[in-house]
């Protein structure tokens, strides 16, 4: 091997990048990007959890231990209890009003502090009382993310034993019964199933749709298609189809191979879950188009890929509750595509939701599929 010869190869690809302010801006502020997100995100909690109290707690004396938890409760950032109901609020039955608000997606959490709740607590004698003398509250949870059933059962938990511990010395037991309106006998895997999905589809169908354009504009291919009576519309429609079709196969591939290896549930339609899918992959796959569309080259085209892909998966609800994204980024959440396919997956395939229920979801992703595609056509034109 001659050094001469490899070091002036080694020149001259330094060459090329210094000429080339995009790469050098990549290869620059991207990892910087990326670690950035990365250490946000991990270093985010839970907070702002929507709950709400129904507290029937008739107290005993001048103290109801219902109250002060609620208190404490009020003060942690983790839940937002969005209303405390009460025997004076007036519905003939309190309890399944608040059952309703979680059914209906309005709550993770409806938590019920019984008639008794402070009387059990004050004569509760420790070593002589058994497990049946003891107060107990009611959660009624929404089991579809497991991380956030386990932040409000941990938050709940905690608030109880601290305010019993400061009010009377000792942390009476208090019986938790919960009541599972979603997610019942739901494994952890079960939660990251419908996120997973959806991630598998969008890369596939972002990365190829990317690369593809980039390679057949370089190669002259798409000049001499155009060059046919095919229209824009046509080809890019051509495309969006191609590219939903393949993200559908994966999809399917991806949860049958879930169904048939980890006995992953599926509540809901799995048509929907698959038209949930297709508007995902034709959405990117427009959006895929528009990107190569701004690069010179294959390698610029790639550089797109880690910019869309990496928040996508730390941002968008797919591992972990968009409720533990730090607030200055969670905007950016409700910007990406992925959040409302896996919130309409995951709603399908473990609350079993139909078209009724997750419609918003799929306005969103229908709308940037046509946005996504309008702006392809006629960037075409213009090109």
């Amino acid at each position: 091997m001659n050094a001469k010869r490899t070091f002036a190869v080694t020149r001259k690809v330094l060459r090329s990048l210094r000429h080339d302010r995009r790469t050098v801006g990549f290869l620059v502020l991207m990892p910087i990007f990326m670690i950035a997100i990365f250490g946000f995100t991990f270093g985010g909690e839970v907070k702002g959890v929507e709950v709400y109290v129904v507290n029937l707690d008739e107290g005993a004396g001048n103290v109801s231990y219902a109250d002060l938890i609620v208190a404490n409760l009020q003060h942690d950032e983790t839940l937002n209890i969005k209303e405390i109901i009460t025997p004076s609020s007036g519905l003939a039955d309190p309890v399944a009003y608040g059952r309703d608000k979680v059914v209906n997606g309005e709550a993770w959490a409806c938590i019920v502090f019984p008639a008794d709740f402070t009387l059990d607590i004050v004569t509760y004698v420790p070593g002589n009382s058994s497990i049946l003398d003891t107060a107990s509250i009611t959660m009624l949870l929404d089991g579809s993310n497991t991380n956030i059933m386990q932040s409000v059962t941990s938050t709940v938990q905690t608030s109880m034993a601290v305010v019993l511990y400061q009010d009377i010395g000792f942390t009476s037991p208090v019986r938790v019964s919960v009541d599972m309106v979603y997610g019942d006998d739901m494994e952890f895997i079960d939660t990251f199933a419908p996120g997973v999905i959806s991630l598998a589809v969008m890369m596939v169908t972002f990365m190829l749709s990317i690369i593809s354009f980039i390679h057949e504009r370089t190669t002259g291919t798409l000049a001499r298609l155009l060059s046919t009576p095919v229209t824009e519309g046509e080809v890019v429609m051509g495309y969006a189809i191609a590219f939903g079709l393949i993200g559908l196969v994966q999809s399917l591939m991806v949860l049958a191979t879930a169904l048939i290896l980890f006995d992953v549930q599926v509540e809901g339609s799995l048509l929907l879950v698959l038209l949930i899918i297709f508007l995902l992959g034709v959405g990117m796959q427009g959006l895929g188009f528009l990107l190569s569309a701004n690069a010179r080259t294959e390698f610029q085209a790639i550089q797109f890929i880690p910019l869309i892909l990496f928040p996508s998966i730390l941002l968008s609800g797919v591992f972990w509750p968009i409720q533990a994204v730090p607030e200055v980024l969670r905007p950016i959440s409700y910007f990406l595509p992925l959040t409302y396919a896996v919130d309409g997956a995951r709603s399908v395939m473990v609350r079993g939701w139909g078209l009724e229920q997750v419609w918003p979801d799929l306005v969103i992703l229908t709308l940037f599929a046509a946005a996504m595609l309008a702006l392809s056509v006629l960037l075409m034109k213009r090109r």
